[in-house]
């Protein structure tokens, strides 16, 4: 059973996600450039990222609570949760906020006390101008999700739990909508959020699927990247940020399900490729927080004139990915990693002070 808590999979698919959505950003900015020639289906494809994080972020909780069961402590749970998405989201809010004040970089940024609020806390944003930090806009579902689940296992009903998330994800919305938070009830109300559910049912189902070989695993994996480019070809908007939600939460939905669902039984085969994905997939929620930071940069040039030939702006693309995914890698082992090491220590002598006082 160890083998498959560790997930080594996921933590591949992580890598691949955070990776999807930092091409997606790259091929947006460098269309801005008339010697770039790209479809936006291809601009918009890798969008498709988010969707496979939010399924493994459902399947995660499944695993890290036991399957939502009465051991699972909601404090524990919740406390983990929230160092590990808030301390490196805070920090790169923060060096947003000072470039934006600074007028240095993020000048279209509306820095105003009820969006910075928003922004801080993670809340639906209610102003015109959004979050401060745009690829946030997924981190205010993730932060609700967790919400959610540690909510149910607040509740003693430890058996119906799954049941009382789905409750919860489908209530939640039409309260505030019923009492008078209509925007916040109709962010919540984005059907993306059964992607969580999804993670959460591939989860229940895990002792029953199979352990996916390499050609199984390649078989999935191209039929799936099959499926996320005919939803980006089929895309009922000519908008490159993504999919409408009313369509992507199947078209895209659909396919991340079952491409986590292949990857959700690996095993660590030891080799150097393995173990370098699963570092990498470690640093993946740096990779998306920090990208944007390169995609000012890239755009700056662009709009320079630096580039005289496509090739330049294709190999500079190459780059900027490639500067993007070391510094990830950097920050994470030596800021993140440790960090996130003094919160499990920290953590773990409180609990060893309680047991023994």
């Amino acid at each position: 059973m160890e083998r498959h808590t560790r997930l080594y999979g996921l933590q591949h698919l992580r890598f691949v996600a955070a990776f999807a959505v930092l091409a997606h950003h790259i091929l947006e900015e460098a269309s801005g450039s008339p010697l770039a020639h790209i479809f936006p289906t291809m601009q918009r494809v890798g969008a498709c990222g988010v969707d496979i994080f939010f399924v493994i972020s459902g399947l995660v909780m499944w695993h890290t609570t036991r399957g939502f069961s009465s051991q699972a402590s909601a404090r524990r749970f919740f406390a983990r949760r929230f160092t590990r998405i808030m301390p490196p989201y805070w920090a790169c809010l923060a060096i947003v906020v000072a470039l934006s004040w600074s007028g240095i970089a993020y000048r279209h940024v509306q820095l105003s006390a009820v969006g910075l609020s928003e922004s801080v806390l993670l809340l639906p944003p209610t102003t015109s101008g959004g979050l401060v930090l745009g690829v946030a806009w997924t981190l205010v579902y993730e932060f609700y999700f967790y919400l959610i689940c540690t909510a149910a296992l607040c509740l003693p009903w430890h058996r119906y739990r799954v049941v009382l998330i789905a409750a919860l994800l489908a209530g939640v919305p039409v309260a505030l909508d019923v009492a008078g938070a209509t925007a916040q009830g109709h962010y919540y109300g984005n059907p993306i959020v059964l992607e969580f559910l999804g993670g959460i049912f591939l989860g229940m189902a895990s002792a029953r699927l199979p352990e996916s070989g390499l050609r199984l695993k390649w078989i999935v994996s191209m039929t799936c990247v099959a499926l996320f480019w005919w939803a980006a070809l089929a895309s009922p908007t000519e908008a490159t940020s993504g999919l409408p939600f009313s369509f992507r939460w199947w078209a895209w939905g659909i396919p991340a399900t079952l491409l986590v669902a292949a990857f959700a039984q690996s095993v660590d085969s030891g080799g150097r490729a393995g173990r370098a994905l699963t570092v990498l997939g470690n640093a993946s929620y740096v990779l998306y927080l920090t990208h944007g930071f390169f995609m000012i940069l890239f755009a700056k040039a662009i709009k320079s004139g630096a580039f005289h030939h496509a090739l330049s702006l294709y190999v500079a693309a190459c780059c900027v990915a490639g500067m993007a995914v070391m510094f990830a890698l950097g920050v994470h082992l030596y800021i993140e990693k440790p960090v996130l090491g003094w919160f499990e220590g920290k953590r773990s002598r409180i609990r060893q002070s309680v047991l023994t006082s």
